[in-house]
């Protein structure tokens, strides 16, 4: 009888959906990912709100240590970028993380 219980409160829990990740990455990260999204847009002929779509739809997939490889490499690009006064480039940016971000859409 307890295994029962405790196997209907298991699959209860499970059942329960879970804050997407998008939404529960720091405000920095969000807002240079959308304007990566912009960018991809752009270079692609495409509406950006699809393209940011995409992008959050995969976001919300990964998982927690991609999460936490894609906080971190966006952490580096930012300080780069606003901190450093460094133009972000693909010579400069890591080709794992840029192959990351590219599966984040492609």
């Amino acid at each position: 009888m307890l295994h029962q219980q405790l196997l209907q409160q298991q699959l209860a829990t499970e059942q329960k959906p879970k804050e997407p990740v998008f939404n529960s990455l720091p405000m920095h990260v969000i807002s240079t990912l959308d304007n990566m999204a912009f960018g991809i847009s752009q270079e692609e002929n495409k509406d950006s709100f699809e393209v940011k779509t995409i992008m959050v739809e995969n976001i919300n997939k990964l998982t927690p240590a991609d999460v936490e490889y894609l906080k971190t490499q966006m952490e580096i690009l930012i300080e780069k970028s606003v901190h450093q006064n460094e133009k972000i480039t693909k010579e400069n940016v890591d080709k794992n993380f840029i192959s990351f971000l590219i599966r984040l859409y492609y």
